[in-house]
């Protein structure tokens, strides 16, 4: 009986939208550290400059805006700048723009921190 279930499942495939050669990539981004700008202090880091993360909500059957997918965008932007860390400074949410029913902007440093 499970050999046959097991068989079964031969006919299946598996699709996955994550290409192969980039997989450290997203796990890279996934492992970015977030700081805190008091713990900046007892670091030895380079500042890599501002970035922006946006989530915009573009038609109504859509899900709003929010704060969790600026975020990530922000740090995908972060990381590609070969940044390390990050530390958010702000968001910002604004309803009825020229593109966006809805979107949040958040703002962040990218920062390399340098290991000892």
């Amino acid at each position: 009986m499970v050999l046959f279930a097991v068989s079964g499942c031969s006919y299946f495939s598996f699709e996955t939208n994550l290409n192969p050669d980039n997989i450290e990539d997203y796990f890279a981004k996934a492992n970015m550290k977030v700081y805190k700008n008091s713990e900046l202090r007892d670091l030895n880091y380079e500042s890599l400059g501002t970035v922006e993360g946006i989530s915009c909500q573009t038609s109504s059957d859509e899900p709003e805006a929010n704060e969790r997918d600026a975020r990530i965008d922000a740090r995908e932007k972060a990381h590609m700048r070969r940044a390390n860390g990050i530390v958010y400074t702000s968001c910002v949410a604004l309803e009825d723009t020229p593109v966006c029913l809805t979107s949040v902007s958040c703002y962040a440093r990218a920062l390399y921190v340098k290991e000892d």
